[in-house]
């Protein structure tokens, strides 16, 4: 069975480090430029985002975890945003070794009662459009797609 709870200033910057490696190769590749261009960046989103790190307003982040043979170990990482009565997930990361067994949606699940028990009527969110794995689980939890971003590098006249 998983389980959250809020982030330590440890786990903030763990997440910090394995986020903006995931996030700077999407920016990478989205971009087409260098992985650590894509870093930078990563970092730069993060900084922005969450100007006072953990304690920036209304941002919450999670660690997911589960418990095994008498340990508890962090299998993931969640983000969001409350406003009113929306929320916005701006990441969720179940790491690789604990996908495909049910706990993104077992968590999300659980989370998704919680919220609409305190009045959180609408959840949004981002998802990379090549991410099969992450747009099934969304899809099969209700999410319906709204649009598609799009991005292209202009032509160098060099």
């Amino acid at each position: 069975m998983i389980s959250y709870r809020d982030m330590t200033q440890q786990d903030f910057l763990e997440y910090r480090s394995y986020s903006n490696e995931f996030r700077g190769r999407e920016l990478a590749d989205a971009q087409k430029i260098s992985v650590a261009e894509g870093i930078q960046l990563a970092n730069q989103e993060l900084d922005e985002c969450l100007p006072q790190g953990l304690e920036t307003d209304n941002n919450f982040l999670l660690c997911l975890e589960v418990e095994q043979n008498d340990d508890t170990h962090v299998i993931g990482y969640f983000w969001y945003r409350l406003h009113e009565d929306s929320a916005f997930i701006y990441d969720f990361q179940i790491f690789p070794q604990y996908q495909g067994k049910g706990y993104g949606k077992q968590f999300y699940l659980s989370l998704d009662s919680a919220w609409s028990d305190n009045g959180i009527n609408r959840v949004e969110l981002l998802v990379a459009y090549d991410n099969k794995r992450a747009f099934k689980l969304y899809k099969e939890i209700g999410f319906q797609p709204t649009g598609i971003n799009m991005t292209k590098r202009t032509i160098s006249k060099q």
